[in-house]
């Protein structure tokens, strides 16, 4: 959507998170917890079933799913990743559009940055920011080139 916060054209923020959280093996993200069959609070599951009942226990029992996954101490670990990941790849950007972006983003960058623990702050290296770079460059790159309704598929 746009506006919204991390709303970005050439690549969606859950995209974003996408990336983030597999190559920072983020496992309590969202993406985690969905491939664990978690609902990351965000997806329901949905019954055809028109009983009142069963749509209940259904809840019930992915309720209790959730609550037997890791932390969500790695949401907010992931919306800080994703966001230094992010500003990173605009920065490294050819496009000077990119880049003027990166820059109305450093303030907030160096921020979350510094609010974070040393052993967090140290998985930022160099060369894993260039892998994660390289990695919203090729996906960016594969969600620019789709059509409206169109889609594609990633591995976890």
């Amino acid at each position: 959507m746009d506006p919204a916060p991390g709303f970005d054209p050439f690549m969606p923020h859950d995209l974003q998170h996408f990336i983030v959280e597999k190559m920072l093996r983020i496992e309590g993200g969202i993406f985690g917890r969905l491939a664990a069959g978690g609902t990351a609070k965000t997806f329901h599951a949905v019954t055809n079933s028109p009983s009142a009942r069963e749509a209940a226990r259904l809840r019930r029992k992915q309720a209790a799913k959730d609550a037997k996954l890791p932390s969500q101490d790695d949401y907010a670990r992931s919306e800080r990743a994703t966001y230094i990941c992010w500003h990173d790849w605009l920065s490294h950007s050819h496009d000077p559009a990119k880049r003027a972006q990166a820059k109305l983003m450093r303030e907030t960058a160096s921020s979350v940055s510094a609010r974070m623990e040393p052993k967090e702050r140290a998985s930022f290296s160099a060369e894993r920011l260039a892998e994660i770079r390289q990695e919203f460059e090729r996906l960016s790159g594969r969600w620019s080139c789709l059509a409206v309704g169109e889609s594609f598929t990633e591995l976890w």
